[in-house]
């Protein structure tokens, strides 16, 4: 199973990308706005503020069996801010790059970058977010490879520090379901492994601030703000005319009995009636018409709670398993936790 993203998730079995419309978070936050900080605020700067860090885990391993290096991977990528947004303002989120916390698996290739439709471009994403505190949330605000536009935001709320003690095999479920398939396959974890001292999560919803646009490549991969069409030289009334877009990774096909087609911050826009399956995070299916192509892509609406991992779930009696889509929250670690992971692998 795969997992990508140090701050968003969208699932299927593996984890794709989220998507944008916002042109500028709107937000600021400084000593003059707030008296105090919030529960949230407070338990987030246990994890985010330096010398602290919050750490996020990406995967693919294997549901049985050992991880095979140059396919399967376990990495962490973490996160600070140098001062509180209370009394200085909005803070430059400062990420690392993905490091291996495998004994035998390395990192793997940089994968596609995330395309957001804003004001009728297509730009791409970049590790540049921005953190600031709105009412008693926690804003994040993703930034475009341009270095300025707001592509991506996100208010986390319900925040909880939980203690990680005894086993690492023995944590909480909510825990072991997050991370799923590291334990699902029990080959995986050292049984006698336990938590080091002050090993712990955070655990926190995330809410998308305002419609959220992408592009994704209709087939292969680019990295550039040119992903790859559905169709060139058409349109897409002309390819419902002629019997509908067919969606390979849906296997759906879209039409004007599914969906419904208006003009959207300037692009036309077609926009699915209904939630895309197995996803843990609500998102519709759109294309759209740009320069003279017709673009896939993906709609998550404002207010929509972030899904986060789905799990599996074992079958009574057999060696298969179903999996669970159902998980709407967000969990990352502290450095205590990523090292007692890091020592309890068995890969």
């Amino acid at each position: 199973m795969k997992n990508f993203g140090l701050q968003r998730s969208l699932m299927t079995l593996g984890l794709l990308a989220f998507l944008a419309g916002c042109g500028g978070s709107g937000n600021s936050s400084s000593s003059g706005n707030n008296a105090a900080l919030s529960a949230d605020q407070s338990a987030s700067e246990q994890f985010l503020l330096a010398p602290n860090a919050s750490y996020a885990l990406s995967w693919d391993l294997p549901v049985s069996g050992a991880p095979v290096n140059g396919f399967n991977y376990l990495i962490e990528a973490h996160a600070s801010m140098a001062a509180s947004p209370l009394t200085a303002g909005t803070q430059k989120l400062n990420e690392t790059s993905y490091t291996s916390i495998a004994n035998s698996l390395g990192v793997p290739a940089t994968g596609t970058p995330v395309r957001y439709l804003v004001n009728g471009a297509i730009l791409v994403g970049s590790s540049l977010s921005n953190v600031s505190y709105q009412g008693t949330g926690v804003r994040f605000d993703d930034i475009a490879s341009d270095g300025v536009t707001v592509v991506d935001s996100v208010l986390r709320s319900n925040y909880s520090v939980v203690p990680l003690t005894g086993a690492v095999t023995a944590a909480p479920t909510e825990f072991t379901q997050f991370f799923s398939v590291l334990y699902y396959n029990a080959s995986l974890l050292n049984a006698s492994s336990t938590w080091s001292a002050g090993a712990a999560y955070e655990k926190f919803t995330g809410t998308q601030i305002g419609d959220l646009y992408t592009v994704v490549d209709f087939a292969g991969a680019t990295t550039g703000n040119a992903p790859t069409p559905v169709a060139s030289g058409t349109t897409i009334a002309a390819m419902i005319a002629a019997g509908g877009i067919f969606s390979t990774t849906d296997a759906v096909t879209y039409t004007l009995s599914n969906g419904t087609v208006s003009t959207i911050n300037g692009v036309t826009t077609y926009l699915a009636s209904n939630v895309r399956a197995n996803l843990t995070t609500p998102a519709y299916r759109t294309f759209y018409e740009l320069n003279g192509n017709v673009y896939e892509g993906n709609l998550i609406k404002s207010g929509t709670v972030e899904g986060g991992n789905a799990y599996l779930v074992a079958t009574p009696g057999t060696t298969g398993y179903t999996v669970n889509f159902s998980q709407n929250y967000q969990i990352r670690l502290n450095a205590a936790a990523v090292a007692s992971l890091h020592a309890a692998v068995t890969f």
